[in-house]
């Protein structure tokens, strides 16, 4: 991880179907490092736990809904 703080570009961590029972795996690290790195945008599909840190909610994309029908959508 520490290799990947040292990041400085853009990008993007996309984070589907993340739920509450293992956030330390994915989403708070996901949120850390788009703390760390004013590039970053962090973007979830999720169905019920859509949300985000509020320190980077200007650099996030949160999508309440079923991933399957949300990709149909944007299709």
């Amino acid at each position: 991880m520490a290799f990947v703080l040292l990041v400085r570009e853009d990008v993007l961590y996309l984070e589907l179907g993340v739920g509450a029972n293992t956030p330390v795996i994915i989403k708070y690290p996901f949120w850390q490092l788009t703390l760390v790195n004013e590039k970053a945008v962090y973007a979830c599909v999720n169905y019920g736990e859509a949300f985000c840190l509020g320190e980077i909610e200007n650099r996030s994309i949160c999508i309440d809904g079923d991933i399957g029908e949300v990709l149909k959508q944007i299709k």
